[in-house]
């Protein structure tokens, strides 16, 4: 009897049996509907409430939390680059723009523009490189080549003495986020519970922010201290990377990935790593409804071989595809390129009087907003959150980059500031945690490495595109346009909110059987929500 076969046959005993523990009262009203043929291919813990699943499982939630602590290495040597652009150390260093009436030295527009473009074209393999060796070698193996690149790129940075060295460290930093973003993704979406997956996945958002919030707040205290040694802002890299690689030994494979490579013994051993002393936890049968939904994956492909790129675009998974493209892009298109990625130096040429003390403000209000997120991206769902976000976004863009026409004036630099921390809170609240959710959410399992590496990589893309042109449009040097630049960001941030309207389903609460159901009965994604699955019907989940 082949493995698949005996799984199911192992569910049908196991739901046979009288004093079977179940966990919730709508699982002990399914037993009768389990009797009468449904079989639970998902898992017996599906009704439980969000509070009671972190209460349950919150061994797998300090992995999933362990794992994010990577996202917050990534957000701080990653930002830093960008930052320290308006430090006054690193302006001497690099800067070989001369004003010709003031004298004051700058640092290269074009240079600026090609540091970036490279480094997100090296984001772009970084992600591809990422699905590679998750599927391949395993989802750990990911976290460990993203720890050599960070390395290799730090120790690049400090030994960089022209803009040809710090461009070599730029794309190592490009390469290693691409990395990470891919491997992060898929390792915390297939260990979290179904409950808090959406929660856990949008605190790769709030990670990040928080890694630019410490860059923000070091070169501050940098310009206030000593501010022509840039390099001690490079060398304080190495506290997260420490930190990272000490606790990176202790994070299990994920037990998806073994069963997918049919290694019984192994997944049945992270299984009891993950879930060791969860009350009426049967590993046999939750890794025996893993392969059920393996070997229903696999049927619906018509194919047992390997995965292959171009499954990411038939049938039902191509519209599962752009959904998760466009529910991240849309970080970019609202204007990320050059409120985040350049904050001081966007301060700095918007005219702000203190760039650095402002960027802190700014990513105060975004660590804040994110926690709200946090909290919103279950109780509001994803679709709320991504198309309110596109939405506000939007406007407020417009009302900054109107700002550029007026009189410059103490006023006009407070309600510029005042409208970028709304922008911040709303992108923050919207969809920086919760569009790279979306993007491993809403794939099916067994394609979910592949198409969050093109979602991320498509994304990266659309990065490079804009890192490399936006330093020229804002700087003084080149086209100076300043804060007029994100009126372009409004056409694409609308432009993105209505193809996000008719593409993005909602995923909250939804296990991934679930979605593909859906998906296979070609539900508008509008209708998602209101959608009753066959798990609902059965009693074994409430419909919310």
């Amino acid at each position: 009897m082949s493995a698949p076969t005996q799984a199911h046959a192992e569910l049908e005993r196991m739901d046979s049996k009288k004093d079977e523990v179940y966990t919730t009262s709508a699982d002990a009203e399914g037993v009768h509907k389990l009797g009468e043929g449904y079989i639970d291919h998902t898992t017996a813990f599906a009704g439980l409430s969000r509070i009671q699943a972190m209460r349950k499982f919150w061994r797998a939630c300090t992995f999933c939390m362990i794992t994010a602590f990577g996202v917050i290495m990534d957000g701080y040597q990653t930002s830093l680059p960008g930052s320290v652009l308006a430090n006054s150390g690193f302006i001497k260093q690099f800067g070989t723009v001369v004003n010709p009436t003031t004298g004051n030295v700058s640092v290269n527009a074009q240079y600026i523009s090609m540091w970036s473009g490279l480094a997100y074209l090296c984001q772009f393999l970084g992600n591809w490189a990422g699905g590679f060796i998750s599927d391949r070698f395993g989802r750990r193996y990911t976290l460990y080549a993203l720890t050599v690149v960070f390395t290799g790129g730090i120790i690049t940075e400090i030994v960089a003495r022209n803009y040809k060295d710090w461009l070599a460290a730029k794309m190592l930093m490009g390469l290693g986020q691409g990395l990470i973003q891919q491997g992060v993704l898929t390792y915390i979406s297939e260990v979290a519970p179904t409950q808090l997956r959406g929660a856990l996945m949008s605190t790769y958002g709030w990670a990040y922010a928080l890694g630019q919030l410490f860059v923000a707040i070091a070169l501050n205290t940098l310009n206030m201290t000593d501010p022509e040694n840039y390099l001690k802002a490079i060398y304080s890299e190495f506290v997260f990377l420490g930190l990272w690689i000490i606790a990176l030994p202790f994070l299990p494979e994920t037990p998806w990935y073994y069963a997918r490579k049919e290694d019984e013994v192994s997944a049945k051993k992270t299984l009891h790593k993950i879930y060791k002393g969860v009350e009426g936890y049967d590993i046999d049968r939750e890794y025996n409804a893993m392969l059920v939904e393996i070997q229903e994956e696999k049927q619906k492909s018509h194919s047992n071989s390997e995965v292959a790129l171009k499954d990411i675009f038939m049938g039902p998974h191509l519209r599962r595809t752009f959904a998760s493209v466009f529910a991240l892009v849309m970080q970019n298109w609202s204007g990320s390129p050059i409120i985040f990625n350049y904050t001081t130096y966007f301060l700095q040429q918007a005219g702000l009087p203190e760039p650095f003390q402002a960027s802190v403000i700014v990513y105060c209000i975004l660590i804040f907003s994110l926690m709200v997120s946090f909290y919103g991206i279950e109780r509001l769902g994803r679709r709320t959150l991504i198309l309110s976000g596109g939405l506000a976004c939007t406007v407020f863009n417009v009302a900054i980059a109107s700002l550029g026409f007026a009189k410059k004036s103490s006023s006009v630099d407070s309600a510029t500031l005042a409208f970028i921390c709304l922008w911040v809170f709303m992108y923050a609240f919207g969809f920086a945690g919760t569009g790279w959710t979306c993007a491993a959410e809403i794939a099916t399992p067994r394609l979910r490495a592949k198409t969050t590496a093109f979602a991320a990589s498509t994304n990266a893309i659309s990065g490079a595109i804009f890192n490399s042109t936006v330093p020229l449009m804002i700087s003084a040097t080149s086209r100076n346009w300043g804060v007029k630049t994100l009126y372009m960001f409004a056409i694409l941030g609308g432009v993105g909110t209505v193809i996000n309207f008719f593409l993005l389903p909602e995923t909250k609460g939804r296990t991934f059987a679930e979605l593909d159901e859906m998906y296979d009965l070609k539900i508008s994604p509008r209708k998602m929500k209101a959608h009753v699955t066959t798990l609902e019907e059965s009693g074994l989940k409430q419909h919310k």
